[in-house]
Formats: structure tokens, C-alpha cells, sequence
């Protein structure tokens, strides 16, 4: 600034101070985007800018911007500074309010009173996105006041390390009548389902529930799903009702933890997605019977799949069978196994006489559309039919990756059969 002004003086003052012609309102906007401390420290620019912080349509809180390294003075600060920031505060309406408090670990014993306070004043200005990160090792003592018209105008709500009592899924379809995304982080849910006719992004990891052993999404309007199952919650699994309109998912379960049955359950619902990942999920979830309910995939265009289990090629092929439509698909770690090409043979031997029978051509449906292969750190080398087969089945085939994968010896300079 000092340098500013000696230039202006140097000049003659004859420098356009282009920065202060602007609109108050283009002014406030611009404001918006800045940590809330920030946008207070405009004040020192001019007089007309003393006040123009008090109307800015956003408050951004971000804890780790305020806190220093003196440990409970630090949380005095963070603590001072947002109360009378949201005293002061006159924006009728509020566009974003962003509350990271991640770093008030540690420094106060019981912030949660404080933080019910901010939280119960933010919302009366009907925010159109609200973000609550707590800090996690807090033991999420903290609740969303979810009360009157308060969030009419809420489109996005993210919550990271919240418990949300067993009222907060009916408040959320009652009270949130345009919401449309959902994002919920390390949360203690103690609900059992999410019911909203206007959601269409929802990602839900690593939440967990001492009351619930299955979570139930019913979103017709669903477009985006994300889900990160943790250890040893959600052990039934989850009963998932969308429309037609779900387009990608990505879902990460602990294969030990999650019954096969109820993997089946979960993997036939997501047929009709665009775009599938699937990281953990056990091969045998694919041969379940139950899988044969469910119809074929209207058009499934990219699918990654990460899995070690004895039975994954005839898994793989039935999977298949349910997709004709695939455009894309990634295989990852596919039969992958560190050592020599004779350890390797005597590993996979029994393993492949089991799975032999029941694979063949009838097993590995034809790709017509099938355009983009990508292999990934895949064993080929006792398995090498798995890509013979790909290229026999697929013929718009047009891209095809082979990265850090096991060859046999003999195919080296060789023609297949």
C-alpha cells in the first residue's frame, strides 16, 4: 500500500484509482471469494471501503487463517473474531457461509456451545450453501439446528465430522425443498435413510451409526452418488431408490464387512449408471443368483474395478453379460501377484483349475461397443486368455493400455492362437 501511494504521489496523483470506480455491489462480490479475516482487513484500503465487508453476501470462517501457534490464546482468537464478525454482520441474506473450524483441537474443552450459537445466527440469513467442517477428534458433540424456513434457499450442504440426530432426514426432505447436493463426511448419522425428491449429488464417506445397520437413499432425481463405506458400520448395507436418472457412482465397501448378498443388492441398483467404480468389492457378489433379477445396463460407459478373489474371471464375464452396452473399462490389480513366473504358476494353479469349468466363450459376452481397455498392473502371465478374450469379443475396439502388467515369456515376440 505504502508503495501504492508513493507511486500515486510520484505521478502527481494523476494514477486512476480504477479499484475504487467499481460498484459496490461488483466490490462485495469480489469479496465473497476471500476468507472472511481478509475481506475485514479491506477496511485499511479507504473510507469507503470501512463498511463495505458488513454486506458482503458470504462468510468464510477458515480456523487454520486465524489460529496461531500460542495454543488456547489461538482458540480465544478464532472465538472473538467470529462472534463479532457475525454481530456486525448485516447482510440480510447470505449467499455461502463456510465454517472450517478444523483447528480448534485442543484448545478449548467444550467449543461446542459456542460453535451451536454461530451456527443457530448464520442460518437465519437462508444461506444457498452451508459448509460445517468440525474438528474430528471432538467426538462430533454438535448438532444442525435444522428449524423454520431457514434453509428455503439451500442448494448445497456440507458437513464434515456433524452428528446428525434421527430428525435430521426428515428436516432435511421438509425443510430443504431446492437442495440438490449432499455431502456428508465422517458424520455420526443416527438415521436410517435420506429421502429428498430434489437431490441429485450425494456423497456420503465414512459416516458411521451406533442405531442403523443399513442406510436407504430414495432420490429419484439422483444424477451423482458417491459412498465410502467404514469399518464395521452399515454391515447390512444400503438400499438405494433412483430414477433413471443416475448417471455415476462410485462406491468403496470392505468386502469382509459387507455381505456378498448385500453387495449384490447394491451393485444391481447402480446398472444403469454411465460411469461405475467399484473399489473393494468381492468377485462373488457377481455370481450371486439374486444379480440374474436385475435387467441389463441401458448404457454403461466406464467401469474400474479393483478385486482379488479366485472366482473374478467367471465374475468378470457375468458382470459383463449385464453391461452389453460398455464403452470403457479399466481393470486394476487384476490376479496381480509379486514373484517369480513359476511362483506365480504354482500360486495360480488351483486357483485357475476352479475357475476354468465354468468359463468359456458363452461366459464372456460379445462388446460391441466396447472402445477403450485399459490393464493395470494386471497379471497376464497364467492369464493371458482374459485379454485374448477382450480382443475376440470386442471389435470396435479402438485404444487399448497395457501398464506395469505381467506378461508370459512366450508371448513376447510371438503370435497368439
Amino acid at each position: 500500500m505504502e508503495v501504492a501511494a508513493k507511486r500515486a504521489r510520484a505521478g502527481g496523483g494523476s494514477a486512476p484509482d480504477r479499484l475504487s470506480a467499481l460498484p459496490d455491489e461488483l466490490i462485495r462480490c469480489v469479496l465473497s471469494f476471500l476468507p472472511s479475516r481478509q475481506a475485514v482487513q479491506t477496511t485499511m484500503l479507504s473510507k469507503r471501503w470501512v463498511d463495505l465487508w458488513r454486506s458482503v453476501p458470504a462468510i468464510n470462517v477458515d480456523s487454520t487463517d486465524i489460529l496461531g501457534t500460542d495454543g488456547c490464546a489461538g482458540w480465544e482468537k478464532i472465538k472473538y473474531f467470529t462472534t463479532n464478525l457475525l454481530m456486525l454482520h448485516n447482510a440480510q441474506f447470505l449467499d455461502v457461509i463456510r465454517l472450517w473450524l478444523y483447528a480448534i483441537v485442543n484448545y478449548s474443552p467444550h467449543p461446542d456451545t459456542t460453535v451451536d450459537r454461530w451456527v443457530s445466527r448464520v442460518i437465519k440469513h437462508h444461506p444457498v450453501v452451508l459448509e460445517i467442517c468440525f474438528c474430528r477428534s471432538l467426538g462430533h458433540n454438535f448438532q444442525i439446528p435444522l428449524v423454520g424456513s431457514a434453509f428455503c434457499r439451500l442448494k448445497t450442504l456440507k458437513l464434515d465430522s456433524v452428528s446428525l440426530d434421527h430428525c435430521f432426514a426428515e428436516r432435511l426432505n421438509s425443510g430443504c425443498p431446492v437442495l440438490e447436493d449432499l455431502v456428508l463426511d465422517h458424520c455420526r448419522n443416527e438415521f436410517d435413510a435420506i429421502r429428498s425428491d430434489t437431490l441429485k449429488n450425494v456423497v456420503i464417506h465414512y459416516c458411521s451409526s451406533r442405531t442403523a445397520s443399513v442406510l436407504v437413499i430414495k432420490a429419484p432425481c439422483l444424477t451423482s452418488l458417491s459412498l465410502k463405506f467404514p469399518y464395521c458400520f452399515y454391515r447390512d448395507g444400503l438400499l438405494f431408490v433412483a430414477g433413471n436418472s443416475l448417471v455415476r457412482a462410485s462406491v468403496s465397501v470392505d468386502g469382509d464387512e459387507l455381505s456378498k448378498r448385500c453387495q449384490t443388492i447394491l451393485l444391481g441398483s447402480l446398472f444403469n449408471v454411465t460411469s461405475l467404480e467399484l473399489d473393494g468389492s468381492s468377485a462373488m457378489a457377481f455370481l450371486d443368483k439374486v444379480l440374474d433379477k436385475f435387467p441389463r445396463a441401458n448404457l454403461l460407459a466406464d467401469t474400474v474395478k479393483s478385486e482379488r478373489d479366485v472366482h473374478k474371471f467367471k465374475a468378470l464375464g457375468t458382470f459383463l453379460q449385464k453391461s452389453p452396452n460398455l464403452e470403457k473399462l479399466t481393470l486394476k490389480d487384476f490376479w496381480y501377484f509379486e514373484g517369480t513366473e513359476r511362483e506365480v504358476q504354482r500360486m495360480n494353479e488351483p486357483r485357475l483349475k476352479a475357475v476354468r469349468p465354468v468359463v468359456g466363450p458363452i461366459e464372456f459376452p460379445m462388446l460391441e461397443n466396447l472402445g477403450t481397455l485399459f490393464l493395470v498392473k494386471c497379471d497376464l502371465r497364467d492369464n493371458f486368455r482374459i485379454l485374448r478374450h477382450f480382443l475376440r469379443s470386442s471389435p470396435n475396439l479402438e485404444m487399448l493400455t497395457v501398464q506395469c502388467c505381467k506378461l508370459p515369456k512366450c508371448s513376447v515376440g510371438r503370435k497368439g492362437k
